[in-house]
């Protein structure tokens, strides 16, 4: 239940200050990915040593979702989200003590433990200070971070890279996110906000047991319809989060460098625009429809534009696939909002546990898929079937994203007045 009477600019900072921990966490998760063809060629990786990389990062993050969840529903959240952008920031800084593969697959289990936090304290947060209207807007500019951390990365990274080598890199970015728990806690300091940070009690005023917790949730139809939603848009935007970088250097015999990385920022612009711009049309349809058929309209939308994935490999030139990627990635901007306000809208008693659960499944199957990219991409060569892919998934996830509101009808909104003006 969404607290009332909060003002626009309190909602809007903070917000925007979790948008920052969102930049921050990708910006750090995706260092690895800017740099993969360089730490393959200085470390003596091939496309499967990168997948695993990948894949022990989101087997973590799967790990700790399922503790962080019902830690985060039970302890203070402001402090406990604090701690969270603390740690990760400090296993960035360190990674750039690693000397080689084992040592990196050391740090990338460290990084997805501590990053798992962020999603599942960021949808409370947000299910807490904001109307059910409001809410798609809301997770668009929460979830855009992680599209202005892909932004931000290839220059950012490429810049650090060419003057002061890769370690350098990781030291930067882990030196820039010690700044934001201050920021957070000066934020959140006034006492209208001391609701959000509180627990969640059950039925009866009491705290329930772990296992009770989920059943109260598992329960629901609605989970398993998101659940599904989870493990199909999360795979296919990890994909394109991860695998770019190495599919242009790769099928395109792109070098990293400058070219590269404003390949990249556009690619990652239109994420960004489909984060915020699913949000922005979701809230505008609102106010013309139900909410319920609002969403389906965007995330059909949504849908068609990342099935275009499917033409990625045949188109001719780089700028050509550049294009045809902003496309898609524009689609997963979108979807990826929406899964956020379908997770936060599963469970009203256990918000972070309820996210964290089906975040931690999607980061589950994520992990297995970046995986098997590695695999299909050293023996096959080309990333035509990850590509298809992905097609497959989105489409599964629509068929799912249809049927959940039909599971919880339609979505009430609170009052009327807490619109955003």
């Amino acid at each position: 239940m969404a607290l009332k009477n909060l003002s626009f600019r309190i909602k809007a900072a903070l917000v925007v200050t979790m948008l920052l921990s969102t930049i921050l966490n990708y910006l750090d998760r995706q260092t690895i990915s800017i740099l993969a063809p360089t730490l393959q060629h200085q470390m003596g990786m091939d496309n499967e040593h990168l997948g695993w990389l990948f894949a022990v990062f989101y087997y973590s993050y799967t790990l700790f979702q399922f503790v962080v969840g019902p830690v985060l529903d039970r302890l203070n959240l402001r402090w406990c989200f604090a701690i969270a952008v603390t740690a990760w920031s400090l296993v960035s800084g360190f990674t750039g003590l690693a000397v080689g593969f084992t040592s990196l697959l050391a740090f990338r289990f460290l990084l997805g433990s501590a990053e798992a936090a962020n999603w599942p304290a960021g949808v409370r947060v947000l299910e807490r200070t904001l109307a059910p209207e409001e809410r798609t807007l809301g997770c668009g500019i929460f979830e855009s971070g992680a599209a202005i951390g892909a932004l931000i990365a290839p220059a950012a990274i490429f810049g650090l890279l060419a003057a002061f080598g890769w370690r350098s890199v990781f030291f930067c970015l882990g030196a820039v996110g010690l700044f934001w728990a201050p920021i957070w806690l000066f934020v959140t300091r006034k006492r209208e906000l001391s609701e959000i940070w509180i627990p969640a009690p059950a039925e009866g005023g009491k705290f329930h047991g772990l296992l009770n917790v989920y059943r109260d949730f598992i329960r629901s139809p609605k989970f398993w319809w998101v659940f599904v939603v989870s493990i199909t848009v999360n795979p296919s935007f990890y994909f394109t989060m991860n695998w770019l970088p190495t599919y242009f250097v790769q099928a395109r015999h792109l070098v990293p460098g400058v070219k590269l990385g404003g390949m990249l920022t556009f690619i990652y612009l239109a994420l960004d625009a489909g984060n915020i711009g699913g949000g922005a049309c979701t809230l505008w349809l609102s106010r013309r429809y139900s909410v319920r058929t609002a969403r389906r309209i965007v995330f059909l939308t949504a849908t068609g534009l990342v099935a275009v994935c499917t033409f990625v490999p045949f188109v001719a030139t780089p700028w050509a696939a550049v294009a045809a990627l902003g496309v898609v990635n524009m689609g997963l901007g979108a979807w990826s909002s929406m899964y956020l306000t379908l997770a936060q809208e599963v469970s009203s008693a256990h918000v972070s546990s309820a996210a964290g659960t089906l975040s931690a499944f999607g980061s589950l199957f994520g992990a297995f898929a970046m995986w098997v990219v590695g695999r299909l991409t050293n023996s096959a060569g080309d990333f035509t079937i990850p590509m298809f892919g992905v097609t497959i998934a989105i489409l599964l996830a629509a068929v799912a994203g249809w049927a959940s509101s039909w599971s919880s009808g339609k979505v009430r909104v609170e009052d009327p007045t807490e619109a955003v003006p």
